[in-house]
């Protein structure tokens, strides 16, 4: 029987004292490292070794200063050969104009130079960067320091001991060893109030006290073939979707003929979803690892970090998509402000069409969750945004929506001319519009299936309202102080309440 949930507030991870021994002892998966070994990368300009982040992108300290002095400066250089000079670290001073363009053309941003020669730049990604190098950092961590490779398929992680790596066998999910997870003798109703929209307690694939009754570990992105359950009856002879693809199909995928290369261009920009969960993962056990017994977060705080993740996954997908890098970094900052709730409903949403259950909530590090567990253990505003979110989920599924309409619903939600102050509005305005026909388009290919195209957008004000619910509930707990502070979701939360 479950305890009463009104009288405990206190929902924390823990540990086997063995397991923690196990981590400690075994040097495979140490976590600590020196901040001289942060993760190296390479300045894509010059190949030399970067020194942070310059004006949109990770450059070296010379490219840095090469690209300031010439916006600051208004220069203008000429190429003596062909306008198509090599530029590495030993010959990069040899012709500024090709050096120039190639700052651009991997990135860097006009606009983020000061023109008032002040120090400090005009970095609006500041949050965003933030994150990416403590990713970094961590993964360089992981990989020196344990051996744990984040390779999509197939999703192994070496040198950690059998019992503590991912993915768990279902046949042991509630083995007392094999999985961490929130106990629930300290769990309250706030605690489970205090979550995401479609959120609830996880299991992370660690050592730990055991899984609770309705949890199970249902990785779908871990094998390279895996049947889809839901068969598209527009297309019954078609193979089985392949999951090393941007998005696996929630049903039986389209013949490349019916697909309008818009769209297929869309597709193309979307982010590996097993690499997306193993960073998830592994920012997640590197939190649990690094704080103390008595610092671990609670209920809300992991769930807040877990939003948090996926808003950065998110934000880095806008960022590389085709359109939206060349709008102005104003205006994605504008766009994005606008939608980053409604990218996040959506992202779970097509989760759970893809992949779900009727009966659960899949999370996006692959834990699932019995809903019959979420409605008995969770308050009002939880259990509303659950149910809607469910309810749009099954109308998503009995329109057989697959991933070409998923995606070209996130680049309409995405590409709003309604944001306020857009410098480059008529752009906006001409990829929504270049979108929304090609999801017409795409949708006629399905006659069968009544006014297909006309139902997908009536969804949109439905994910709109979800999600703008889901808001206004964590800034009411940001300003009771309930959400971890210093990270991306902050951000967007502060610019629409500024």
């Amino acid at each position: 029987m479950l305890p009463n949930l009104d009288t405990e507030s206190n929902f924390m991870f823990t540990q086997q004292s063995e397991s923690n021994r196990m981590l400690l002892q075994n040097p495979k998966i140490k976590m600590e490292f020196p901040f001289e070994t942060a993760y190296e990368e390479l300045c894509p300009i010059c190949g030399d070794k970067v020194s942070g982040y310059h004006y949109g992108l990770l450059t070296c300290e010379s490219c840095k200063g090469f690209f300031k002095r010439t916006v600051q400066n208004n220069k203008r250089y000429t190429c003596v050969e062909n306008q198509c000079c090599q530029i590495d670290k030993t010959q990069r001073k040899r012709c500024p104009y090709c050096r120039f363009q190639k700052c651009l053309t991997v990135g860097m941003k006009l606009e983020a130079v000061r023109a008032d020669r002040m120090r400090g730049g005009r970095n609006k990604f500041g949050p965003l960067y933030k994150q990416d190098r403590a990713l970094k950092q961590q993964k360089k961590a992981l990989i020196h320091g344990s051996g744990i490779k984040l390779d999509p398929a197939p999703y192994v992680m070496q040198g950690v001991p059998k019992e503590l790596s991912a993915p768990v066998p279902s046949e042991s999910l509630h083995s007392p060893s094999k999985c961490l997870s929130f106990s629930y003798h300290s769990l309250s109703a706030g605690d489970c109030e205090s979550g995401v929209a479609g959120t609830m307690p996880v299991n992370i694939p660690l050592a730990a006290n055991g899984t609770l009754p309705g949890y199970h570990l249902c990785n779908p992105f871990l094998s390279c073939h895996v049947k889809s359950e839901h068969m598209d009856p527009r297309y019954p002879g078609s193979p089985e979707p392949l999951l090393n693809s941007p998005y696996p199909e929630a049903y039986r995928p389209s013949p490349s003929a019916a697909v309008p290369q818009l769209i297929q261009e869309l597709v193309k920009c979307e982010p590996d979803e097993a690499q997306v969960q193993a960073k998830i993962l592994s920012y997640l056990q590197q939190e649990q690892t690094a704080r103390g017994k008595h610092e671990r977060l609670n209920t809300f705080g992991i769930m807040c970090k877990m939003a948090d993740q996926t808003l950065f996954s998110l934000v880095e997908w806008a960022r590389s998509s085709i359109y939206f890098k060349e709008l102005k970094v104003d205006d994605q900052m504008k766009l994005l402000q606008n939608c980053w709730s409604e990218l996040l409903v959506m992202d779970h949403i097509y989760r759970q069409v893809a992949h779900g259950k009727e009966s659960s909530v899949l999370l996006v590090t692959g834990q699932q969750i019995d809903l019959s567990t979420i409605s008995s253990q969770s308050g009002t505003t939880l259990n509303n945004l659950v149910s809607r979110t469910q309810e749009l989920v099954t109308k998503l599924r009995a329109l057989q929506t697959d991933r070409h309409e998923f995606v070209c619903l996130k680049f309409l939600v995405l590409f709003s001319p309604d944001v306020k102050n857009l410098e480059n509005r008529p752009f906006v305005e001409s990829i929504q519009e270049k979108v929304n026909r090609a999801l017409m388009d795409y949708t006629m290919c399905f006659p069968q299936q009544a006014d297909q195209f006309g139902q997908l957008l009536l969804r949109l004000p439905e994910i709109r309202a979800i999600s703008m619910q889901a808001e206004e509930y964590l800034y009411l707990k940001h300003l009771n102080g309930d959400i971890p502070c210093n990270n991306l979701l902050i951000e967007m939360l502060h610019a629409k309440h500024v």
